[in-house]
């Protein structure tokens, strides 16, 4: 078992199934920021569901998990 970072996707609030985890924080910070980002252009809002996404920190088994550089 290894420590990773599992990036968890939120559509309004609640947790998609499909997850994906990461070696590198940064890097899964890097992803979940971009997910927050798609909800708004200019400081504006747009009209569609909510789009949320975190970090967590996990143990995984890298031999049966894919686990993302």
């Amino acid at each position: 078992m290894i420590l990773v970072f599992m990036l968890t996707t939120f559509i309004n609030g609640e947790p998609q199934p499909e997850k994906s985890y990461w070696y590198n924080i940064n890097r899964c910070q890097y992803f979940a920021r971009s997910l927050r980002r798609q909800n708004y252009w200019l400081s504006q809002k747009y009209r569609q569901n909510e789009v949320g996404a975190t970090c967590t920190p996990v143990h995984v088994n890298d031999e049966v998990t894919k686990v993302w550089w």
